[in-house]
């Protein structure tokens, strides 16, 4: 098994979890818990962590939850919109007198430590270049990032391996759209190699901007036989509406089922879940995958066949998988699939509130521990 990107996790003043240490993660991670222990939240920290807490990630997990809602501002009335929705992501927001602060990463990461720039002369374009050599960015070992929230509203962000130095950025302009945001969104995610399915899934833009970054290679030929073990009767997928007025695209399959080619839409919910599902996991190659309930659009009795499917891509595509629910079903299904893994990649995370005081604790359970759970009907979630 190749090394996991994450074997612990450590998150620090950030939305609910004022301090949250996960001692052990596997390759494909399910997270359980009640209303409000943060599983979103959870995400949205691995989000930020594996894109180096870039503006394009900061903006949509803001937007998704309408705590920055405008556009097209003026830059200054952009920087202070932006500002208060930021305090959002603090446990203990920033004041006049204090700065706010978050960390998130592996649980002994180390220390990120600044390095002055280095300057050095370019002869071939007779300019001087200034750098930060990564090898000297860090003293980091494990992904982390920090984002600080100075009282005088200038933000710092460090990070390893992205962006492995300090930097001091200043306040973007805000998207003029929703259309121009998610686009960055998708060329980010392909560069970081890591993919957010939100509750709704993916939006078509990205299917098919995925789907271009895949097709005519190895990964196809695994998605189309992902497709096949629920629908034997596909032969072949691709996209259509290229050349249409608004450049809506969509998914198309050829079945048996029909006598012609026709949207994938008509094979129903599940189907696009899956299809969405195989390929978010190929573009995570080397990265994450982040699904916020994974259960939605899945048959019940289907739920154990799509978690083999993950279990396999995700150790022959080396992805390390983090998903929510709040379905029994799906952890049954989890189960199921773990215990019929010849490897121990599978962990089950319940998040928790403190019995004795304010926070959020963690409750982990391997895959064995998870099979006796299941077995003696111990609620989990």
């Amino acid at each position: 098994m190749s090394e996991l990107h994450l074997d612990s996790l450590e998150i620090q003043n950030f939305r609910c979890f004022e301090h949250l240490v996960i001692e052990k993660l596997g390759r494909v991670n399910l997270i359980v818990g009640k209303n409000g222990v943060g599983k979103t939240s959870l995400l949205e920290g691995l989000w930020l962590l594996a894109s180096g807490a870039s503006w394009p990630v900061i903006h949509s997990i803001l937007y998704h939850r309408n705590e920055l809602v405008r556009y097209n501002l003026r830059a200054n009335s952009a920087i202070y919109e932006q500002i208060e929705a930021i305090q959002s992501f603090f446990t203990h927001p920033s004041t006049k007198s204090a700065s706010a602060f978050f960390r998130i990463g592996g649980k002994d990461a180390g220390e990120l430590e600044p390095r002055f720039l280095e300057e050095h002369y370019e002869p071939y374009n007779e300019s001087y270049i200034i750098d930060v050599p990564r090898d000297k960015a860090t003293h980091a070992v494990q992904p982390v990032i920090e984002f600080k929230l100075r009282n005088d509203w200038t933000i710092r962000i460090k990070g390893y391996p992205n962006p492995g130095h300090i930097m001091e950025p200043e306040w973007p302009d805000l998207p003029v759209t929703q259309g121009e945001l998610l686009r960055v969104v998708i060329k980010k995610s392909q560069e970081d190699n890591v993919v957010f399915i939100p509750v709704k899934g993916l939006p078509w833009q990205a299917t098919a901007r995925y789907w271009d970054s895949i097709a005519l290679t190895n990964k196809e030929d695994a998605i189309l036989a992902f497709l096949k073990k629920f629908d034997p009767g596909i032969s072949r997928f691709t996209f259509k509406g290229d050349n249409t007025q608004d450049m809506v695209r969509f998914s198309c399959v050829r079945t048996d089922r029909f006598d012609s080619v026709v949207p994938m839409a008509k094979l129903g919910e599940g189907t696009q879940r899956i299809f969405a599902l195989a390929i978010a996991i190929s573009v995570a190659s080397d990265g994450y995958l982040l699904i916020d309930e994974f259960e939605t659009g899945l048959y019940h009795q289907a739920q154990s066949d799509v978690w083999r499917a993950v279990f396999k891509l995700a150790h022959e595509w080396n992805v390390q998988v983090f998903a929510t629910t709040h379905s029994w079903d799906c952890v049954e299904a989890f189960q199921e699939a773990a215990a019929e893994n010849e490897t121990d990649e599978a962990m089950l995370i319940r998040l928790q509130k403190k019995k004795t005081s304010e926070g959020i604790v963690p409750v982990l359970y391997d895959k064995n521990s998870l099979t006796i759970a299941t077995e003696e009907n111990i609620e989990v979630r």
